[in-house]
């Protein structure tokens, strides 16, 4: 779970699904990025050893005052294309020990991290039920977290990112556990629980087919008193500039700002952002992840997104 003392009323930011390939306009963009209404950033987890480039490369886009949620689903999802058994839920012990030594690798980050900025610049640490059911078990996910639990995480939370489940009749895009099943891992790592649920707006869209289904599954992590973070990011029903319908492709909101016009198909919109919100108890962390299309948008146009969705973000939020 979070400390009240680490959370951050302004939103994180996903700037990694925004940034521009090429490492000068990354450089220009995370620039631009400090004049913007966040809170700090969330940061794909390493997927190795933590060396001292990637410590300062992290720093260095940084801000005074911000904090960093890491993300491991970027990294899982590249292990379990090389290994579909992948996961702190796998039933095979060498794939599950495997990705505890990734998690343990994003403590590191975190502790170095703290030696150089103070303790508490990762704020959370994102982790998933992969591989699923199919290849699964909620009793290895249970141990798992309470393996982590034990670890000394350099004050950061951990944070169980749900992700959408298979659905009997629809293709999944990550195809882990439900909701439910990860409400009963945490409890069995421990009592009082050590770690909390993450709603990620577009995931929960995609695996209920339904705009309802995000806010839905914020209301039953807070009345379990699990809730730590909610992540706005867009999904769609039809195809868009981002893939195929129902994709995890991150598109923006839906909105009156010019800067969305490219997202207008997203089903994400200020209906949707207001009811998940209004879900939401007072101090859960918050954080917006949006990407950009076409994928040479300058700066500018990502900057502008940013805004808007930012913008749009704050309208809600009372």
């Amino acid at each position: 779970m979070l400390s009240p003392a680490t959370q951050v009323k302004p939103p994180l930011f996903g700037a990694y699904a925004m940034e521009p390939c090429d490492p000068k306009e990354a450089l220009n963009f995370y620039r631009e990025l400090a004049h913007q209404r966040i809170g700090g950033l969330e940061i794909p987890a390493p997927a190795g050893a933590v060396d001292a480039s990637l410590v300062a490369t992290i720093i260095g886009r940084l801000q005074p005052g911000w904090r960093v949620m890491l993300t491991a689903i970027p990294m899982v999802m590249g292990r379990i294309a090389a290994d579909a058994g992948y996961g702190l839920a796998s039933d095979s012990e060498d794939s599950r020990a495997q990705a505890l030594a990734d998690v343990a690798h994003s403590v590191d980050l975190a502790a170095r991290l703290a030696d150089v900025t103070g303790e508490g610049t990762v704020i959370a640490i994102e982790v998933h039920s992969a591989p699923g059911p199919k290849r699964g078990s909620v009793d290895s996910l249970a141990r798992s977290l309470e393996t982590i639990a034990g670890w000394d995480l350099a004050a950061a939370g951990i944070v169980l990112e749900h992700c959408d489940a298979r659905v009997h009749g629809q293709d999944a895009v990550k195809g882990f556990f439900e909701l439910g099943d990860e409400v009963a891992a945490i409890r069995a790592a421990g009592s009082p629980p050590t770690v909390g649920i993450g709603i990620n707006w577009g995931r929960s869209a995609i695996e209920g087919r339904s705009v309802d289904t995000p806010a839905e599954h914020v209301e039953i992590a807070a009345s379990e008193g699990l809730l730590s973070a909610v992540v706005l990011s867009g999904a769609s029903a039809s195809t868009t500039p981002w893939g195929r319908a129902w994709g995890d492709a991150h598109i923006p909101s839906r909105g009156d700002d010019p800067a969305l016009a490219a997202s207008a198909a997203s089903l994400l919109d200020g209906a949707a952002i207001e009811a998940t919100l209004s879900a939401t108890p007072a101090g859960t962390l918050l954080a917006v992840k949006v990407s950009v299309r076409p994928r040479e948008a300058t700066v500018s146009q990502r900057i502008s997104v940013t805004r808007a969705v930012l913008d749009q973000m704050e309208e809600y939020r009372g």
